[in-house]
């Protein structure tokens, strides 16, 4: 009894100090390629180009990336289901409706267009600059962006560059948003 007690505390300490040690790899690994949005970092970002990719709106009309070229695009990943999304969607939506120059891309990890289109009827103020869409099998999500922890938002230059990630919830409405996306005018 002493023993099989003995081994799960073990296994329990040996699991834990692997998550953080995983995590913590995996936050200095996104603090070196990507700049949230602190301002002394600026200098480490490497704007790389967005790839191309497809998708089709939840009003069936489909749509390239390179749809939006020479215009600011915030990529979006989210899903329902996903707590801090909810609470940072209403802000996304308020951000697109005060900068109607700025095109949002919503890219679902839902499994079902009816879940999204549920959680949509509590949003019915979404402007026409705001585009949702489910990422299906998360091909564009997982496999093209290699986003795993949402939400998590790139903010692209009109050249397609990706300037800034953003992970997690952030303040949309803020100041040092409106500065950054002023600056890309």
């Amino acid at each position: 009894m002493l023993t099989n007690i003995l081994v799960l505390v073990v296994t329990i300490l040996l699991g834990a100090g692997l998550t953080f040690w995983l995590d913590g790899a995996s936050v200095q690994r996104t603090e070196n390629a990507v700049n949230t949005l602190s301002p002394d970092k600026s200098s480490q970002i490497s704007r790389e180009k967005i790839p191309s990719f497809e998708f089709t709106d939840l009003n069936g009309k489909k749509r390239e990336s390179n749809d939006f070229s020479d215009q600011i695009i915030l990529i979006n990943f989210w899903a329902t289901w996903c707590a801090p999304c909810v609470i940072e969607f209403p802000k996304l939506i308020e951000l697109a409706q005060k900068n109607p120059q700025i095109v949002i891309i919503a890219l679902s990890s839902d499994i079902k267009d009816d879940q999204i289109r549920r959680f949509l009827q509590k949003n019915q103020d979404i402007p026409s600059n705001f585009i949702v869409a489910r990422d299906q099998k998360r091909k564009i999500t997982s496999d093209l962006f290699q986003t795993y922890k949402l939400p998590e938002t790139l903010i692209v230059s009109r050249s397609g560059e990706i300037v800034r990630k953003v992970v997690g919830d952030t303040d949309w409405t803020g100041q040092e948003i409106q500065d950054l996306l002023n600056s890309l005018q």
